[in-house]
């Protein structure tokens, strides 16, 4: 079985926070609860309240098998995270009428849901789990869950924005007959004429068993995979990818070479999006980025990797740009780590200022990246704009560990002080794997430094200097003893930042963000936090505030009016900026013992000890 988790589906979003600010507002709400709390208790109650021929955008929030017909266009479903809101059936055989969730409307958009098909448990056969059938549909992290022809994108344009897809056989494919297994794509162009295709961009591929890209399902078909990785389930026009399964010397010799006009064709947002579309539709709330469900996706599919036991059998690999070590970068270094890596690596980097982009991919755990000390052996780059792409240092690799390392990137260190509309996200470190830990390392750019995205992460006396969201994302972090640096002068006209964004999605996500004895400067006013999900959650902790932080202290953002779900919470801290006699009144107050289970590292992060399996 063949696992495709996407970052981005054709085209790379930018942050969430630069996605189109046009006013949506919903003609109706209606609200599904299979507890009998709402308007409906089933989906497809809700879909069949929907007036014939609507022409207003009406918002079906989620909290059996669905059928959206012609009639009821202009749509948008939302559930609560796809971890928390699934839409599953289980029939199979006719492939046209078996499919869990079947679109037949124009103008339609899925947020936060996984759609799943459950028939194929014994055998297999033809299994939808989503069929979409019209034009102007788009899916936003959500997952597709199935065995056989998992996802049938039959006609239309289509924008898949953060998705995660399961399957074996066929499973992204327009066609009308199923297949066997160990095929990825079955793309059903007819004729030269034929403007439909798949495009793969930003993605991974993994999985248990061998796969094909895909099959012809059409004498024309197309199907490009762009910059994605590829893990060993690829059997031995792919443009730009890495991993094992990317190697291309025994692809067969029919695979087109495309040119660069032909490239910028497929892989632009005008392929899918010509006439503007994507922006009639309402954005997505909460906005969030593709990583997040990815992570998700590969914690539950992805191979967990057992490091040797502390120091034993363990290898070094010396980094010197002067040339007296085995590398005179970084990534080579680290490209030299053999896949699927299980003695643990110390890269020790001599000082120096390594300007590359660093990347750790999934299949090379077990690392130690150790410099001389944060402010003489420091990883840059300036890169900004697509938060997905622009990091300094990405890590998809569990059980890694930093110290003494500087990651900055420099893309927004030429902004005109006051020139806010030209700063754009730029992450210094973008971590999206579990069991990571950093010590005394530092983390500078403007906007979104820090992308703390998914994972049990501990960072120990490390400094970390941004603007706006500058530690963000749905990780489960302990900051201990880090101080935060707000350099929010860079806006200019006093206007505020924010020091995180936290992205908890439920009361079952267990993320958050947890900051202890440290402190918080900076050159201008901040709010230690804004409401990145629903149930964002973040707790200061006997930290030193300065006079930075505003007297209200949090922001609900795009929560107004909903923040009883919001856990935002500071206990024994000091400072100037530590009066609370102005806060938000919707502040929580914890109690004793969840104060305790969230500030205590054991209890938080670290319940399997794998912190203390980490080399010294």
């Amino acid at each position: 079985m063949a696992l495709l988790v996407c970052f981005e589906a054709l085209e790379a979003r930018n942050h969430p926070f630069e996605f189109s600010q046009k006013s949506f507002v919903a003609h109706s709400t209606i609200m599904v609860d299979k507890s009998g709390g709402e308007n409906f208790t089933s989906v497809q109650a809700a879909i069949d309240s929907v007036p014939l021929n609507n022409n207003a955008w009406i918002h079906v929030s989620l909290h059996e098998k669905v059928q959206i017909a012609k009639e009821r266009q202009f749509i948008y479903l939302e559930g609560e995270g796809s971890r928390d809101t699934v839409i599953q059936w289980g029939d199979a055989g006719d492939v046209s009428k078996s499919s869990t969730f079947s679109l037949f409307v124009d103008n339609f958009l899925a947020a936060h849901i996984t759609f799943k098909n459950t028939y194929n448990a014994g055998s297999i056969t033809w299994a939808p789990a989503a069929m979409v059938m019209r034009d102007k549909a788009m899916f936003c992290k959500s997952a597709f869950v199935g065995i056989q022809d998992t996802l049938s994108d039959y006609q239309g344009r289509h924008f898949f924005d953060t998705y995660y897809i399961e399957g074996a056989a066929d499973f992204i494919w327009d066609a009308h007959l199923g297949g066997v297994l160990g095929y990825i794509t079955i793309q059903g162009r007819a004729d030269a004429a034929q403007t439909n295709g798949f495009v793969v961009k930003n993605c991974a591929i993994i999985g248990n068993g061998k796969s094909y890209l895909g099959r012809a399902y059409g004498p024309y078909s197309t199907v490009i995979f762009y910059q994605t990785n590829m893990s060993d389930v690829i059997v031995p026009e792919e443009v730009e990818c890495d991993g094992p399964g990317a190697s291309m010397s025994r692809r067969v010799n029919w695979m087109k070479k495309l040119d660069n006009n032909e490239l910028s064709h497929y892989i632009d947002s005008s392929f899918v999006d010509g006439d503007g579309w994507r922006e009639q539709q309402p954005s997505p709330s909460p906005f969030f980025t593709a990583v997040v469900l990815a992570l998700w996706s590969l914690s539950k599919v992805s191979f967990s990797q057992v490091c040797s036991s502390q120091n034993q059998d363990s290898a070094t690999i010396i980094v010197d740009q002067s040339g007296h070590g085995q590398y005179t970068t970084v990534q080579r270094a680290i490209d030299s780590v053999p896949a699927k890596n299980s003695v643990w690596t110390r890269i020790l980097v001599k000082p120096g200022n390594y300007k590359e982009k660093v990347a750790i991919p999934e299949d090379k755990p077990c690392i130690v990246l150790e410099g001389n000390s944060a402010s003489n052996t420091i990883i840059e780059w300036g890169d900004g704009g697509e938060v997905n792409e622009s990091a300094t240092f990405t890590l998809f690799a569990e059980n890694f560990k930093a110290r003494n390392i500087g990651f900055k990137n420099t893309y927004n260190e030429m902004t005109r002080r006051g020139d806010w509309s030209s700063i754009k996200p730029a992450p210094a470190l973008q971590v999206t794997s579990d069991k990571v830990s950093f010590y005394r390392c530092a983390f500078i750019s403007v906007q979104d430094t820090l992308a703390d995205f998914r994972g049990r992460h501990y960072f120990e006396s490390c400094y970390i200097e941004g603007a706006v969201d500058f530690i963000w994302g749905g990780g489960q972090s302990i900051y201990q003893g880090c101080k935060i640096n707000a350099s929010t002068d860079i806006r200019g006209g006093g206007l505020a930042g924010y020091i995180t964004a936290q992205g908890r999605e439920s009361t079952a996500d267990t993320s958050g963000y947890v900051f202890s004895q440290g402190s918080v400067v900076g050159t201008g006013p901040v709010y230690l936090g804004r409401a990145y999900e629903r149930y964002s959650r973040v707790v200061f902790y006997k930290t030193d505030l300065s006079n930075v932080v505003v007297p209200k202290g949090w922001d609900s953002w795009r929560y107004a009016g909903q923040e009883e779900t919001i856990t935002y919470a500071e206990y024994q801290c000091t400072g100037p900026g530590a009066d609370m006699s102005k806060r938000v009144k919707w502040e929580k107050t914890l109690s004793g013992e969840e104060l305790q289970r969230l500030t205590d590292v054991n209890t938080f992060i670290n319940q399997d000890g794998w912190l203390q399996k980490q080399p010294f």
